[in-house]
């Protein structure tokens, strides 16, 4: 089974960042323009509880609807991303509840995402509470100094609540803020049948998506119990999983193109991570066994 095909088309995009309509310091246009100049095909302006425009192609850049609601719990912060809604979720009472306000984006069209889960120090069982999430942000470029404290990457809370059976696709984005260095540094790519919003839409559900700062995953494929990786030359491949130890979970060495890894009889996920020489990270989903 690929759950990745180098056949198949595969479009780069930001579904996390803010302009000047909320705490961003580029007006949306410009946050556009940035993107589409750094080849960018999709991108969703996410402003802190505003709905961004409606879902249109503009100068070959797809734009997604998005915004970003906020909620404070107990010891914790949760941020929800939400991505592709239509024009009358802007009318729906989304600070009711995270539940709620989930539950209202997908009513309305869309995919929520949970924002940076580490920075917001989300817990075990918030993050297991949450019902119809499409994806985690596994690595968030502005939750690292020099903007933040160094909680950007996020895949150790998120391996803990896949190992307790929480199912989430796996996104990397920027949630740029200030455009001095921390946007462009971290994307998601999906293999779509189209540039359009349902071609989009439909891959996200499907997970034919991951999350990187740079190295390309090629192929990803689940054949005769082994999962089998093809990728741009990189450092590292690292196959994680529900278990604390596995024999040949992390191949190293130069130029690394392709690999594979046994799954043993006990593991219920592996997620594929890719580096590059430079320490740059790729992101799979988890493969469910």
């Amino acid at each position: 089974m690929d759950l990745l095909d180098a056949a198949r088309p595969f479009y780069k995009g930001n579904l996390h960042c803010h302009s000047t309509l909320s705490d961003g310091a580029l007006t949306p246009r410009k946050v556009k323009a940035f993107y589409r100049e750094r080849g960018y095909d999709f991108l969703a302006v996410t402003d802190h509880r505003l709905l961004g425009e409606e879902t249109h192609m503009e100068d070959g850049l797809l734009v997604l609807s998005g915004l970003e609601m906020d909620f404070t719990l107990a010891g914790e912060a949760l941020h929800l991303v939400g991505v592709g809604m239509d024009a009358a979720v802007a009318e729906a009472d989304l600070l009711r509840s995270p539940q709620a306000c989930i539950d209202l984006m997908r009513a309305h069209g869309g995919r929520v995402i949970l924002a940076h889960p580490a920075w917001s120090l989300n817990s075990l069982s918030t993050v297991s509470g949450l019902q119809r999430l499409t994806a985690a942000e596994i690595y968030n470029s502005v939750s690292s100094y020099p903007w933040s404290a160094d909680r950007a990457d996020s895949s150790h809370l998120l391996d803990v609540a896949f190992a307790h059976g929480v199912r989430l696709g796996l996104v990397a984005s920027d949630d740029s803020h200030a455009y001095d260095g921390e946007a462009g540094r971290s994307f998601t790519v999906v293999q779509a049948d189209a540039l359009d919003a349902p071609s989009l839409l439909d891959a996200l559900d499907r997970g034919r998506y991951y999350a990187s700062q740079g190295p390309a995953f090629r192929r990803l494929s689940v054949r005769d119990g082994r999962i089998e990786v093809e990728c741009s030359p990189v450092s590292h491949i690292l196959f994680t999983s529900n278990r604390p130890w596995a024999m040949g979970r992390c191949l190293s060495g130069q130029e690394l193109t392709c690999g594979a890894y046994r799954v043993n009889p006990d593991e219920t996920f592996v997620r594929v991570q890719l580096v590059d020489s430079q320490g740059r990270k790729a992101w799979s989903h988890p493969i469910w066994l």
